[in-house]
Order: structure tokens, then sequence, then C-alpha cells
């Protein structure tokens, strides 16, 4: 039996186009999936800055220090406040992190400073 040469793909061909396919499909998943990701962490952090920008304003307003989670896009954000000495006793240096609740890793830091008026 002699094969035309129109007759179409064998078994092999068919499984060899069937593998390269697949191969382009993960790695279409895989690059979606690292995508995705990336995503994720940059709203995080947007949310995290927004965050430390809140707290701030709530100092520089002069409200009681909070110390529970803020919650912003419905994720909670634990903002940590160190304060130091600057050379003008009227302002006082301000540096705030923002971490994710229950996490030790910043995903934002904010400098700022705050007018804590002339010293008695």
């Amino acid at each position: 039996m002699r094969r035309q040469a129109d007759a179409g793909f064998t078994l092999i061909e068919a499984l060899v186009a069937m593998a390269v396919l697949a191969l382009g499909a993960v790695s279409l998943l895989s690059a979606s999936e690292g995508h995705t990701r990336r995503i994720t962490d940059l709203s995080d952090r947007v949310a995290a800055r927004w965050a430390a920008e809140y707290r701030l304003s709530e100092l520089r307003a002069g409200l009681p220090a909070a110390t529970a989670a803020l919650e912003i896009y419905g994720i909670d954000f634990d903002i940590t406040v160190t304060r130091r000495p600057t050379e003008d006793p009227a302002v006082e240096a301000v540096t705030l992190r923002s971490a994710i609740a229950g996490s030790d890793q910043p995903l934002y830091v904010l400098d700022g400073y705050l007018d804590i008026g002339a010293p008695s």
C-alpha cells in the first residue's frame, strides 16, 4: 500500500504538534500567573502607602495614636511609628512602616515631620 502525498498527518506528526502546542500553552499560563502575582503585589504596596499616609495625617491632625490595624481595600495593615527629635525642638521626625497585619515585612516606609509646637 502506497501513501499518497496529500494523505494528511501521521500519528507521530499529530503527537509532536500537540506536544508543541502544550508547551506553548504552559509557558503562556506561567507568564500570566507571574503577571497576576506582580499586579497583586503592586496593589498591596499602594494600599500600604495609603495606610501610612492616612496614619501620618492622623498624627499631624493631633488625633490620639491608634494601635489597631488600619483597613484599606479589605486588607489590614499594622503601622509602626518611630519618632525622633530634630534640631528644631518644635519639629519631630517620624518614620511609619506599613506591613500587612501579622507580617514583619514592611511594604512601604514613609518619612515625615510633625509640628509639636514650642517646648514648654
